[in-house]
């Protein structure tokens, strides 16, 4: 919550951020619903990828599945967010802020495929991370830059000319999007943007699996 306010008050108050046209609620809703499945994602990529690292003693002494070590981390990482976020709809709920409660089953397909995508970015970093030992400095540095190329903090007509198109191939881009439309305006129907987002997180989890399983024979001489 103290994270929120700090956002909602520099990009509210200080820079003048504003919602898309048409749209009747706060910016602080606005950003609020998502924030919260940004930091799940981000979290869960995070924590998962130094998580072979972290359990070398672990690994080297005791056979353990490999994959369990990343996919518990992320998972656990994943879901104390959400159940924040859980909290932060309430709050918003309670205060009177507008919210389509019948679209939740198509908010929880989304925050699904979310999993399953940072699942996958899990994976394949936590891999790759024990042969490229700087990934440990330079993945938060990449998910900052990766943040604010995602309209989180700010709508995409916001910005200058047809640069707003650019944030398209970002694939957070269209899970911010249909967050809020879920929410806010009310869908409820899964589209073909969802089906682009299963493709997407099907795809990570698949990568993300294929370098994880070639790799991990070879972690003990690198750990």
């Amino acid at each position: 919550m103290l994270l929120l306010a700090v956002y909602a008050f520099v990009f509210g108050v200080i820079f003048q951020a504003r919602v898309p046209a048409g749209l009747e609620v706060p910016f602080v809703a606005w950003l609020a619903v998502a924030l919260w499945p940004w930091l799940a994602f981000s979290d869960g990529v995070l924590r998962g990828a130094g998580s072979i690292r972290s359990n070398a003693a672990l690994i080297s002494k005791v056979a353990v599945p490999r994959a369990m070590l990343a996919t518990s981390t992320q998972t656990a990482a994943f879901l104390l967010q959400l159940i924040g976020y859980a909290v932060v709809l309430l709050v918003l709920m309670i205060a009177g802020i507008p919210l389509h409660l019948y679209a939740l089953p198509y908010l929880l397909l989304l925050l699904a495929a979310l999993f399953v995508f940072s699942f996958g970015l899990a994976l394949f970093f936590s891999a790759v991370q024990v042969f490229v030992r700087d990934l440990e400095q330079l993945l938060p540095t990449l998910f900052l830059f990766w943040f604010f190329l995602t309209p989180i903090l700010y709508a995409p007509d916001m910005l200058p000319g047809e640069s707003g198109r650019w944030l398209l191939l970002n694939p957070m881009t269209w899970w911010m999007e249909e967050i809020r439309a879920a929410l806010f305006e009310g869908k409820w129907l899964p589209d073909r943007v969802f089906l682009v987002l299963i493709a997407i997180a099907g795809a990570a989890a698949w990568i993300g699996y294929l370098v994880f399983d070639r790799l991990s024979p070879h972690f003990e001489d690198f750990l």
